[in-house]
């Protein structure tokens, strides 16, 4: 399983139902396509940086995914609410979980 970490900086006007409005867009295409695991949406406590984590099954997958979403210019939705180049990506590899009462 890849784990995908989507960083973005909001603009000090933009509200949080804006972040969550454009996140349902590029999510419900994220999740019909293939080796979609699961995905959720964290807020830094201070500030107004945002964090979109996915969990894909392979990162061929990832790779597949990302490319349509580049072709479809689907991040185009957050462009006017974010500081300009605060978006970023990285990718992980999963090592192991703990279940919640270990």
């Amino acid at each position: 399983m890849i784990t995908e970490l989507l960083k973005i900086e909001a603009l000090p006007t933009t509200t949080a139902d804006q972040v969550m409005e454009a996140a349902a867009t590029v999510n419900s295409f994220v999740q019909k396509q293939d080796g979609f695991i699961n995905a959720e949406l964290i807020k830094a406590i201070e500030g107004n940086t945002w964090y979109f984590i996915y969990h894909i099954e392979n990162f061929e997958k990832v790779k597949a995914v990302g490319e349509k979403i580049r072709g479809m210019k689907l991040f185009g939705v957050f462009m006017p609410l974010i500081v300009p180049g605060s978006m970023s990506v990285s990718f992980y590899s999963h090592m192991n979980k703990w279940p919640a009462n270990a």
